[in-house]
Protein backbone atom coordinates (compact mmCIF):
# COMPACT_ATOMS: atom_id res chain seq x y z
CA UNK A 1 0.00 0.00 0.00
CA UNK A 2 1.38 3.13 -1.15
CA UNK A 3 1.95 5.84 1.42
CA UNK A 4 2.39 9.73 1.19
CA UNK A 5 5.63 10.61 1.92
CA UNK A 6 6.05 14.07 2.97
CA UNK A 7 9.93 13.30 4.38
CA UNK A 8 12.10 10.07 5.56
CA UNK A 9 12.10 10.51 9.24
CA UNK A 10 9.93 10.98 12.55
CA UNK A 11 10.64 10.53 15.71
CA UNK A 12 9.76 6.73 17.02
CA UNK A 13 6.42 7.79 18.97
CA UNK A 14 3.97 9.88 17.28
CA UNK A 15 0.96 11.60 18.08
CA UNK A 16 -2.19 11.74 16.26
CA UNK A 17 -3.67 15.01 17.68
CA UNK A 18 -7.50 16.01 16.46
CA UNK A 19 -8.28 19.31 16.90
CA UNK A 20 -12.54 20.31 16.67
CA UNK A 21 -13.92 23.80 16.12
CA UNK A 22 -17.37 25.02 15.28
CA UNK A 23 -18.97 28.52 15.29
CA UNK A 24 -22.70 29.07 15.20
CA UNK A 25 -23.86 32.87 14.57
CA UNK A 26 -27.28 33.01 14.37
CA UNK A 27 -28.22 36.13 11.97
CA UNK A 28 -31.26 37.59 11.20
CA UNK A 29 -32.04 39.78 8.45
CA UNK A 30 -34.60 42.67 8.93
CA UNK A 31 -37.41 40.98 7.21
CA UNK A 32 -41.35 40.88 7.82
CA UNK A 33 -41.82 37.95 5.69
CA UNK A 34 -40.24 35.52 3.94
CA UNK A 35 -41.71 32.35 2.12
CA UNK A 36 -40.53 28.64 2.78
CA UNK A 37 -40.06 26.42 0.78
CA UNK A 38 -40.57 22.60 1.48
CA UNK A 39 -37.67 20.92 4.17
CA UNK A 40 -36.84 18.24 1.62
CA UNK A 41 -36.69 20.02 -1.73
CA UNK A 42 -33.18 20.55 -1.51
CA UNK A 43 -32.17 16.97 0.11
CA UNK A 44 -31.13 13.96 -1.84
CA UNK A 45 -30.48 11.90 0.90
CA UNK A 46 -32.48 8.63 0.49
CA UNK A 47 -34.86 7.55 3.81
CA UNK A 48 -31.90 4.57 4.61
CA UNK A 49 -29.02 7.32 4.94
CA UNK A 50 -31.18 9.15 6.49
CA UNK A 51 -32.29 7.59 8.76
CA UNK A 52 -28.84 6.04 9.42
CA UNK A 53 -27.00 9.35 10.55
CA UNK A 54 -30.19 10.66 12.16
CA UNK A 55 -30.02 7.77 14.65
CA UNK A 56 -25.96 7.65 14.92
CA UNK A 57 -26.14 12.02 15.72
CA UNK A 58 -28.83 11.51 18.39
CA UNK A 59 -27.55 8.68 19.73
CA UNK A 60 -23.90 10.88 19.92
CA UNK A 61 -25.75 13.87 20.92
CA UNK A 62 -27.08 12.95 23.80
CA UNK A 63 -24.61 10.62 25.23
CA UNK A 64 -22.00 13.70 24.96
CA UNK A 65 -24.51 16.04 26.29
CA UNK A 66 -24.93 14.17 29.42
CA UNK A 67 -21.10 13.94 30.17
CA UNK A 68 -20.58 17.73 29.81
CA UNK A 69 -23.64 18.76 32.10
CA UNK A 70 -22.89 15.87 34.66
CA UNK A 71 -22.74 17.80 38.43
CA UNK A 72 -23.17 21.33 37.07
CA UNK A 73 -25.12 23.66 36.31
CA UNK A 74 -23.03 25.61 33.59
CA UNK A 75 -24.04 26.76 29.77
CA UNK A 76 -23.12 24.02 27.66
CA UNK A 77 -22.59 24.55 23.65
CA UNK A 78 -21.13 22.32 21.43
CA UNK A 79 -21.77 20.55 17.89
CA UNK A 80 -22.02 17.24 17.87
CA UNK A 81 -21.93 17.29 14.15
CA UNK A 82 -18.36 18.79 13.90
CA UNK A 83 -16.81 16.68 16.85
CA UNK A 84 -18.15 13.10 15.02
CA UNK A 85 -17.08 14.53 11.51
CA UNK A 86 -13.58 15.48 12.70
CA UNK A 87 -13.54 11.70 14.43
CA UNK A 88 -15.32 9.77 11.41
CA UNK A 89 -12.33 10.97 9.35
CA UNK A 90 -9.86 9.47 12.38
CA UNK A 91 -11.95 6.51 12.49
CA UNK A 92 -10.92 5.69 8.75
CA UNK A 93 -7.29 5.38 10.18
CA UNK A 94 -8.40 3.44 13.31
CA UNK A 95 -7.94 -0.61 12.96
CA UNK A 96 -8.94 -3.65 15.21
CA UNK A 97 -10.43 -3.02 18.44
CA UNK A 98 -9.46 0.50 18.27
CA UNK A 99 -12.24 0.91 15.17
CA UNK A 100 -14.55 -1.26 17.25
CA UNK A 101 -14.63 1.50 20.46
CA UNK A 102 -14.90 4.44 18.31
CA UNK A 103 -17.94 2.63 15.88
CA UNK A 104 -19.89 2.16 19.43
CA UNK A 105 -19.14 5.80 20.87
CA UNK A 106 -19.63 7.53 18.05
CA UNK A 107 -23.08 5.37 17.47
CA UNK A 108 -22.23 4.52 13.87
CA UNK A 109 -21.57 0.48 14.44
CA UNK A 110 -24.77 0.00 12.83
CA UNK A 111 -23.50 1.84 9.42
CA UNK A 112 -20.58 -0.78 9.29
CA UNK A 113 -18.94 0.14 5.90
CA UNK A 114 -21.43 2.88 5.05
CA UNK A 115 -20.35 5.23 7.69
CA UNK A 116 -17.92 7.56 5.32
CA UNK A 117 -20.05 6.97 2.34
CA UNK A 118 -23.32 8.32 4.21
CA UNK A 119 -20.92 11.70 5.68
CA UNK A 120 -20.07 11.91 2.35
CA UNK A 121 -23.56 11.91 1.06
CA UNK A 122 -24.99 14.54 4.08
CA UNK A 123 -21.95 17.11 3.20
CA UNK A 124 -22.71 17.37 -0.44
CA UNK A 125 -25.99 18.35 0.65
CA UNK A 126 -25.49 20.65 3.26
CA UNK A 127 -22.07 21.90 1.36
CA UNK A 128 -24.44 23.58 -1.62
CA UNK A 129 -25.02 26.88 -1.73
CA UNK A 130 -28.33 27.99 -0.07
CA UNK A 131 -30.24 31.38 -0.43
CA UNK A 132 -31.83 30.93 2.30
CA UNK A 133 -28.83 30.56 5.24
CA UNK A 134 -25.26 29.78 4.69
CA UNK A 135 -23.58 26.61 6.40
CA UNK A 136 -20.27 26.11 5.66
CA UNK A 137 -18.21 23.01 7.14
CA UNK A 138 -14.51 22.19 6.19
CA UNK A 139 -11.98 19.59 7.37
CA UNK A 140 -8.22 19.74 7.01
CA UNK A 141 -5.70 17.76 7.50
CA UNK A 142 -2.31 19.09 8.63
CA UNK A 143 0.37 16.30 8.71
CA UNK A 144 3.74 16.50 10.42
CA UNK A 145 6.01 17.14 6.89
CA UNK A 146 7.90 14.05 8.43
CA UNK A 147 5.39 12.03 8.30
CA UNK A 148 4.62 9.19 6.22
CA UNK A 149 0.79 8.77 5.57
CA UNK A 150 -0.93 6.13 4.13
CA UNK A 151 -2.13 7.40 0.70
CA UNK A 152 -5.49 5.59 0.88
CA UNK A 153 -6.33 7.25 4.07
CA UNK A 154 -5.39 10.68 2.40
CA UNK A 155 -7.49 9.95 -0.52
CA UNK A 156 -10.51 8.64 1.39
CA UNK A 157 -10.43 12.21 3.93
CA UNK A 158 -10.40 14.05 0.57
CA UNK A 159 -13.36 11.56 -1.17
CA UNK A 160 -15.83 11.23 1.28
CA UNK A 161 -15.01 14.56 3.54
CA UNK A 162 -14.07 16.46 0.94
CA UNK A 163 -10.87 17.17 3.01
CA UNK A 164 -7.64 19.58 1.91
CA UNK A 165 -4.07 18.73 3.07
CA UNK A 166 -1.46 21.08 4.35
CA UNK A 167 2.05 19.57 5.56
CA UNK A 168 3.65 21.92 8.41
CA UNK A 169 6.97 21.78 10.38
CA UNK A 170 5.80 20.94 13.77
CA UNK A 171 9.41 21.59 15.21
CA UNK A 172 8.33 25.60 14.39
CA UNK A 173 5.42 24.88 17.02
CA UNK A 174 4.37 28.84 16.73
CA UNK A 175 4.58 29.09 13.17
CA UNK A 176 2.35 26.13 12.59
CA UNK A 177 -0.26 27.21 15.43
CA UNK A 178 -0.66 30.35 13.43
CA UNK A 179 -1.17 29.08 10.34
CA UNK A 180 -3.63 26.67 12.06
CA UNK A 181 -5.24 29.15 13.57
CA UNK A 182 -5.73 31.38 11.30
CA UNK A 183 -7.33 28.61 9.08
CA UNK A 184 -9.77 28.20 11.69
CA UNK A 185 -10.16 32.09 11.61
CA UNK A 186 -10.95 32.35 8.50
CA UNK A 187 -13.69 29.13 8.32
CA UNK A 188 -15.48 30.52 10.65
CA UNK A 189 -16.11 34.16 9.66
CA UNK A 190 -13.40 35.12 12.34
CA UNK A 191 -15.15 34.24 15.28
CA UNK A 192 -12.68 31.44 16.24
CA UNK A 193 -9.85 32.70 17.23
CA UNK A 194 -6.96 30.44 18.87
CA UNK A 195 -7.94 27.47 18.99
CA UNK A 196 -4.99 25.58 19.51
CA UNK A 197 -3.02 27.00 22.20
CA UNK A 198 0.74 28.11 23.00
CA UNK A 199 2.89 25.10 23.55
CA UNK A 200 0.61 22.44 22.29
CA UNK A 201 2.28 21.62 18.75
CA UNK A 202 5.31 19.62 19.63
CA UNK A 203 8.10 17.90 17.58
CA UNK A 204 6.74 14.74 17.79
CA UNK A 205 2.90 15.62 16.43
CA UNK A 206 2.15 13.10 13.80
CA UNK A 207 -0.89 15.22 12.21
CA UNK A 208 -3.57 17.81 13.52
CA UNK A 209 -6.91 17.03 12.08
CA UNK A 210 -9.04 20.25 12.17
CA UNK A 211 -13.30 20.55 11.30
CA UNK A 212 -14.81 24.34 11.23
CA UNK A 213 -17.86 25.28 10.65
CA UNK A 214 -20.10 28.30 10.25
CA UNK A 215 -23.67 29.01 10.08
CA UNK A 216 -25.91 32.13 9.62
CA UNK A 217 -29.45 31.57 9.63
CA UNK A 218 -32.40 33.77 8.69
CA UNK A 219 -35.33 33.70 11.11
CA UNK A 220 -39.10 32.83 9.01
CA UNK A 221 -40.17 35.59 11.43
CA UNK A 222 -37.92 38.26 13.57
CA UNK A 223 -38.32 39.40 16.44
CA UNK A 224 -38.94 43.24 16.70
CA UNK A 225 -35.99 45.05 18.91
CA UNK A 226 -38.54 47.42 20.60
CA UNK A 227 -39.84 45.14 21.81
CA UNK A 228 -37.08 43.50 24.01
CA UNK A 229 -37.54 44.55 27.64
CA UNK A 230 -35.25 44.12 30.70
CA UNK A 231 -36.51 40.92 32.89
CA UNK A 232 -36.04 38.67 35.11
CA UNK A 233 -33.89 35.32 34.68
CA UNK A 234 -34.30 32.35 37.43
CA UNK A 235 -30.97 30.72 37.64
CA UNK A 236 -31.99 28.77 40.05
CA UNK A 237 -34.95 28.36 43.20
CA UNK A 238 -33.02 30.85 44.97
CA UNK A 239 -31.18 33.44 42.55
CA UNK A 240 -32.22 35.45 39.77
CA UNK A 241 -30.67 37.89 37.31
CA UNK A 242 -31.53 40.55 34.74
CA UNK A 243 -31.73 39.94 31.55
CA UNK A 244 -32.55 41.49 28.20
CA UNK A 245 -36.00 39.44 27.30
CA UNK A 246 -36.43 39.06 23.36
CA UNK A 247 -40.84 38.70 22.77
CA UNK A 248 -43.12 37.99 19.37
CA UNK A 249 -46.18 36.75 18.98
CA UNK A 250 -47.07 34.22 16.03
CA UNK A 251 -48.09 30.58 15.37
CA UNK A 252 -45.47 28.40 15.97
CA UNK A 253 -45.03 24.30 16.13
CA UNK A 254 -45.06 24.09 19.96
CA UNK A 255 -46.33 20.95 22.00
CA UNK A 256 -46.55 20.36 26.09
CA UNK A 257 -45.48 17.20 27.66
CA UNK A 258 -47.36 16.03 30.69
CA UNK A 259 -44.72 13.42 31.64
CA UNK A 260 -42.23 15.41 31.56
CA UNK A 261 -43.56 18.66 32.59
CA UNK A 262 -41.78 20.63 29.88
CA UNK A 263 -42.93 23.02 26.61
CA UNK A 264 -41.60 22.44 23.56
CA UNK A 265 -41.27 25.23 20.70
CA UNK A 266 -39.75 25.11 17.21
CA UNK A 267 -38.92 28.29 15.52
CA UNK A 268 -37.89 27.58 11.76
CA UNK A 269 -35.17 29.57 9.52
CA UNK A 270 -35.93 31.38 6.27
CA UNK A 271 -36.27 28.26 3.85
CA UNK A 272 -37.72 25.94 6.19
CA UNK A 273 -34.83 23.07 5.94
CA UNK A 274 -32.89 24.16 9.04
CA UNK A 275 -35.07 25.43 12.57
CA UNK A 276 -33.82 26.01 16.46
CA UNK A 277 -35.93 23.83 19.31
CA UNK A 278 -36.33 24.57 22.67
CA UNK A 279 -37.13 22.46 25.37
CA UNK A 280 -38.49 24.68 28.50
CA UNK A 281 -39.47 23.04 31.89
CA UNK A 282 -42.40 23.76 34.08
CA UNK A 283 -40.00 24.25 36.91
CA UNK A 284 -36.84 26.15 37.57
CA UNK A 285 -35.22 23.51 39.04
CA UNK A 286 -36.42 20.87 36.47
CA UNK A 287 -33.88 20.76 33.67
CA UNK A 288 -31.72 18.10 35.14
CA UNK A 289 -34.32 15.34 35.72
CA UNK A 290 -35.41 16.19 31.68
CA UNK A 291 -31.81 15.90 30.37
CA UNK A 292 -31.76 12.53 32.07
CA UNK A 293 -34.21 11.31 30.87
CA UNK A 294 -33.47 12.91 27.04
CA UNK A 295 -32.53 10.03 24.59
CA UNK A 296 -33.42 9.40 21.02
CA UNK A 297 -36.72 8.19 21.59
CA UNK A 298 -37.94 11.01 24.40
CA UNK A 299 -36.50 13.38 21.38
CA UNK A 300 -38.36 12.15 18.43
CA UNK A 301 -41.38 11.64 20.47
CA UNK A 302 -41.38 15.26 21.66
CA UNK A 303 -40.89 16.62 17.27
CA UNK A 304 -43.55 14.40 16.52
CA UNK A 305 -46.08 16.26 18.93
CA UNK A 306 -45.58 19.16 17.31
CA UNK A 307 -48.78 21.51 16.26
CA UNK A 308 -49.14 24.36 14.75
CA UNK A 309 -52.19 25.35 15.67
CA UNK A 310 -52.50 28.59 17.76
CA UNK A 311 -50.76 31.80 18.54
CA UNK A 312 -47.76 31.71 20.98
CA UNK A 313 -46.57 35.08 23.18
CA UNK A 314 -42.47 33.98 22.60
CA UNK A 315 -40.08 35.52 25.07
CA UNK A 316 -36.58 34.69 25.09
CA UNK A 317 -33.82 36.09 26.22
CA UNK A 318 -30.91 37.24 24.18
CA UNK A 319 -27.22 35.44 24.38
CA UNK A 320 -23.92 34.87 23.72
CA UNK A 321 -22.07 32.00 24.69
CA UNK A 322 -18.31 30.86 24.04
CA UNK A 323 -17.09 27.44 24.98
CA UNK A 324 -14.36 25.10 24.73
CA UNK A 325 -13.83 21.41 25.98
CA UNK A 326 -10.83 19.14 25.70
CA UNK A 327 -13.15 15.86 25.04
CA UNK A 328 -10.31 13.21 25.56
CA UNK A 329 -11.58 11.99 29.10
CA UNK A 330 -15.27 12.34 28.21
CA UNK A 331 -14.62 10.29 24.85
CA UNK A 332 -13.10 7.54 26.60
CA UNK A 333 -15.73 7.38 29.57
CA UNK A 334 -17.81 7.18 26.31
CA UNK A 335 -15.87 3.67 25.33
CA UNK A 336 -12.96 4.58 23.05
CA UNK A 337 -10.33 4.60 25.47
CA UNK A 338 -7.52 3.02 23.53
CA UNK A 339 -7.90 5.52 20.88
CA UNK A 340 -6.20 7.95 23.80
CA UNK A 341 -3.52 5.02 24.78
CA UNK A 342 -0.11 5.01 23.47
CA UNK A 343 0.04 1.37 23.93
CA UNK A 344 -3.35 -0.05 22.86
CA UNK A 345 -3.77 2.91 19.79
CA UNK A 346 -4.26 0.89 16.32
CA UNK A 347 -4.11 3.82 13.58
CA UNK A 348 -2.57 1.39 11.37
CA UNK A 349 -4.91 2.76 8.79
CA UNK A 350 -2.50 6.16 8.76
CA UNK A 351 0.55 4.66 9.35
CA UNK A 352 2.09 1.39 10.14
CA UNK A 353 3.82 1.48 12.28
CA UNK A 354 0.94 1.80 15.32
CA UNK A 355 3.06 4.11 17.05
CA UNK A 356 0.15 7.18 16.17
CA UNK A 357 -2.50 7.81 18.98
CA UNK A 358 -4.60 10.62 19.95
CA UNK A 359 -3.65 12.72 22.75
CA UNK A 360 -5.98 15.86 22.65
CA UNK A 361 -9.69 16.24 21.35
CA UNK A 362 -10.08 20.60 21.38
CA UNK A 363 -13.56 21.62 20.88
CA UNK A 364 -14.18 25.31 20.74
CA UNK A 365 -17.30 27.25 19.69
CA UNK A 366 -19.67 30.49 19.83
CA UNK A 367 -23.46 31.39 19.60
CA UNK A 368 -24.34 34.20 19.70
CA UNK A 369 -29.05 34.94 20.06
CA UNK A 370 -30.01 38.18 19.78
CA UNK A 371 -32.44 40.02 17.79
CA UNK A 372 -30.14 43.62 17.15
CA UNK A 373 -29.95 44.75 14.04
CA UNK A 374 -29.62 41.44 12.45
CA UNK A 375 -29.72 39.12 14.77
CA UNK A 376 -31.97 36.92 16.79
CA UNK A 377 -33.24 33.80 18.07
CA UNK A 378 -36.57 32.10 19.68
CA UNK A 379 -37.65 29.32 22.30
CA UNK A 380 -40.60 26.98 23.02
CA UNK A 381 -44.76 27.35 23.55
CA UNK A 382 -47.62 25.04 25.08
CA UNK A 383 -51.41 25.90 23.83
CA UNK A 384 -54.21 24.95 26.57
CA UNK A 385 -57.73 25.12 25.39
CA UNK A 386 -60.93 24.87 27.40
CA UNK A 387 -64.22 23.87 24.96
CA UNK A 388 -64.75 27.05 23.03
CA UNK A 389 -62.18 29.68 24.52
CA UNK A 390 -58.79 29.71 24.04
CA UNK A 391 -56.21 30.66 27.19
CA UNK A 392 -53.81 33.50 26.75
CA UNK A 393 -50.46 30.67 25.45
CA UNK A 394 -47.48 31.88 26.65
CA UNK A 395 -43.61 30.63 26.49
CA UNK A 396 -41.27 32.31 28.95
CA UNK A 397 -38.02 31.01 28.87
CA UNK A 398 -36.51 32.48 31.96
CA UNK A 399 -35.69 29.42 33.26
CA UNK A 400 -32.25 26.97 32.38
CA UNK A 401 -33.61 25.67 28.79
CA UNK A 402 -32.11 23.25 26.42
CA UNK A 403 -32.16 24.44 22.74
CA UNK A 404 -31.01 22.31 19.36
CA UNK A 405 -30.13 23.67 15.72
CA UNK A 406 -31.48 20.69 13.59
CA UNK A 407 -31.61 20.09 10.02
CA UNK A 408 -35.03 19.10 9.21
CA UNK A 409 -34.75 17.51 6.56
CA UNK A 410 -32.74 14.42 7.94
CA UNK A 411 -33.57 15.41 11.75
CA UNK A 412 -29.59 15.61 12.09
CA UNK A 413 -28.92 17.64 15.34
CA UNK A 414 -25.73 20.51 13.88
CA UNK A 415 -25.73 22.16 17.50
CA UNK A 416 -26.52 21.46 21.26
CA UNK A 417 -26.85 23.91 23.92
CA UNK A 418 -27.84 24.30 27.81
CA UNK A 419 -28.57 27.96 28.73
CA UNK A 420 -28.70 28.73 32.55
CA UNK A 421 -28.25 32.22 32.50
CA UNK A 422 -25.88 35.45 31.47
CA UNK A 423 -22.56 34.86 32.11
CA UNK A 424 -20.85 37.46 34.13
CA UNK A 425 -23.53 39.21 34.96
CA UNK A 426 -24.35 40.24 39.09
CA UNK A 427 -27.02 37.47 40.62
CA UNK A 428 -28.90 38.70 43.15
CA UNK A 429 -31.26 36.64 45.41
CA UNK A 430 -34.68 36.50 44.48
CA UNK A 431 -35.86 38.91 46.95
CA UNK A 432 -33.52 41.41 46.16
CA UNK A 433 -34.71 42.07 42.45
Amino acid sequence: MKKIQFSSYLPEKVVLKVFLCLFLLLNLFILTFSSSSSNMADSNLNNDTSAALSKSNLQFTFKLHKELTKGNSDNVFFSPFSISTALAMTFLGAREKTAEQMADALGISDMKDEVHQNFEKYLSIILKENENFTLHTANRLFPNHLSKVETDYINSCIKHYQADILPLDFSQGEVSRKIINEWVSKSTNDKIKDLIGSGILKPDVFMVLVNAIYFKGNWASQFDEKKTRKDRFHINLSEEVEVDMMYQKKKFPYTYNPQHLCSVLELPYKGDSLSMLFILPDMTDGLSAIEEAMNPDLFNELQSTLRNNSDVEVFIPKFKLETQFELSTILSKLGMPDAFNEAKADFSGMDKTKNVYISKVIHKAFVEVNEEGTEAAAATGVVMMTRAAVRRLIFKADKPFLFFIKDKRSNIILFSGRYSGPEGNVVRAREDL
